[in-house]
């Protein structure tokens, strides 16, 4: 009992320190970010809005529609501007939901913005991203507790009575412990 509470805390405490880490780099990136936009270096600044945006930094989506849509640093595309403003809409803030409204309006080719928006969205929309987050922990919770040690699989197990394992959308046939 005394081990499963160690390791409960263990998990909590580095969930902890993990986010704080995460918000310090995410701070430090969005910096240099900014940093390169205020120099001129447009390109690197997309490339760092864009590496932070993917993994559903609100800020940095507005940047990197802001970018597409002007030109800087990449070529025009309203489409993908619209897209990237659709995903930072997703963070409910008034000043970028009305963004995404006008970019929408800006664009000549509603239909292809609109898909730009969806194909982004499930990949880095708010729901993706959880999806990911989920399955990330469930691996590192695996691999901290021991369990499904090598493997590379999210290391679901089905029940002893021989229920199906499943992974995502995957079925996969229940092994027993002799071949």
């Amino acid at each position: 009992m005394k081990s499963i509470l160690f390791v409960v805390c263990v998990l909590i405490f580095s969930a902890t320190q993990s986010s704080n880490v995460f918000a310090r780099e995410l701070k430090d990136y969005r910096d240099l970010a900014e940093q390169y936009y205020s120099e001129g270096n447009y390109k690197k600044a997309f490339k760092g809005y864009l590496k932070i945006a993917k993994i559903g930094d609100h800020y940095s989506q507005y940047w990197v529609s802001h970018m597409y849509a002007n030109g800087v640093g990449k070529k025009v595309d309203l489409e993908a501007a619209y897209g990237w403003s659709a995903l930072a809409a997703e963070s409910g803030k008034e000043k970028l939901i009305i963004n995404s409204e006008a970019m929408l309006e800006r664009v000549s080719d509603k239909n292809a913005a609109l898909k730009a928006a969806e194909k982004l969205n499930k990949k880095y929309g708010k729901e993706a991203l959880q999806e990911k987050a989920v399955m990330v922990a469930s691996r590192d919770i695996g691999r901290r507790s021991g369990s499904c040690v090598g493997s590379r699989l999210t290391c679901q197990r089905g029940s002893a009575y021989g229920a199906p394992i499943t992974s995502g959308s995957v079925t996969l046939p229940q092994t027993t412990g002799s071949n």
